[in-house]
């Protein structure tokens, strides 16, 4: 964790400074995270065991709230874009500075994580001195500590001042809200008014920028086929929904997985004699017997692509 602390305050450090070599005040940069480093764990720690799987409007508030309290005293401008009660989201975090030097940046986190209060707890656990466990540690609490200390050390150092700077972290990221164009309408128009954004979700490693982010979307699949008594398949009754499913996301794969750049995974797949899917909140059941065809399967997944 350290490394990425430093890795991502010396790409502020160029931003600023323009400089292609570690310059003195980079190195007094890094000074001051190593000396922050147990209170930004101690903070990592204390948001990590907050719950804040997307549905955990209460959760999701408490940790943009932990956040809030750190970003104001560095003399961030705290907002909070609340969502109607029928988009089921618990709003945005955005933070701001505004000055009249240098480039405009764009800071993007995320307060949410696909770990709901329903699913099995994971606090924060020391492994050992380089790996730390927990639930969204990774996705992307660490991102968001290292954001809040990248700013306290350039605030220590004056480096803010007169510096235009908004941290937007959504609370959303991991299931977005509909319509889009509310729950992502003031997100849009803030980013048109900078000149740099920077993500700090994990990318492909230590010591590495990712400068370009594949998008995400989603597809179902329906199948539907005669029921009968398993005696029967292959034959007249026919291959049954769960066959058919299965041969249809094979074919997905045999065909398009040596696509550079895409990537499809079927996430949940139910098949039976009665099947119930909610996709939204990405659970299912099924019932069914060894000796009937199925008749209905549903599948589930992602879709991933560049352009």
């Amino acid at each position: 964790m350290k490394k990425c602390f430093l890795f991502y305050l010396i790409s502020f450090s160029f931003l600023i400074t323009n400089a292609q070599t570690l310059q003195p005040i980079e190195q007094k940069l890094i000074k001051k995270i190593e000396e922050h480093y147990p209170a930004m764990v101690d903070l990592l720690k204390n948001s990590v065991n907050i719950n804040s799987g997307t549905f955990n409007i209460a959760g999701v508030k408490a940790v943009g709230q932990l956040y809030s309290k750190e970003l104001e005293k560095l003399g961030f401008t705290i907002e909070w874009i609340n969502m109607p009660d029928s988009v089921k989201r618990a709003g945005h975090l955005v933070a701001t500075r505004k000055g009249n030097k240098g480039k405009k940046l764009l800071l993007l986190g995320h307060l949410d994580t696909v770990f709901e209060p329903d699913m099995p707890s994971n606090p924060f656990t020391v492994l050992n001195d380089s790996t730390i466990t927990g639930q969204g540690i990774n996705d992307m609490k660490g991102g968001d500590v290292i954001i809040i200390a990248a700013m306290k050390a350039m605030h220590e150092l004056n480096l803010l001042n007169n510096a235009t700077i908004t941290i937007y972290m959504t609370g959303d990221e991991e299931n977005a809200g509909e319509p889009r164009s509310l729950t992502r309408g003031d997100f849009i128009e803030r980013s048109k008014q900078h000149d740099v954004v920077l993500a700090f979700e994990g990318a492909a490693g230590f010591n590495t920028i990712a400068t370009a982010r594949r998008g995400a979307s989603s597809w179902e699949l329906t199948v539907e086929g005669k029921q009968g008594h398993s005696s029967g398949v292959f034959g007249a009754a026919g291959y049954g929904a769960i066959y058919e499913a299965a041969r249809i996301v094979n074919s997905f794969r045999e065909t398009l997985s040596k696509e550079q750049y895409l990537t499809f995974n079927p996430g949940i797949f139910i098949g039976g004699s009665e099947v119930n899917a909610n996709f939204e909140k990405q659970r299912g059941d099924a019932s069914g017997k060894t000796n009937i065809i199925s008749p209905k399967t549903l599948v589930n997944g992602d879709l991933r692509f560049l352009t």
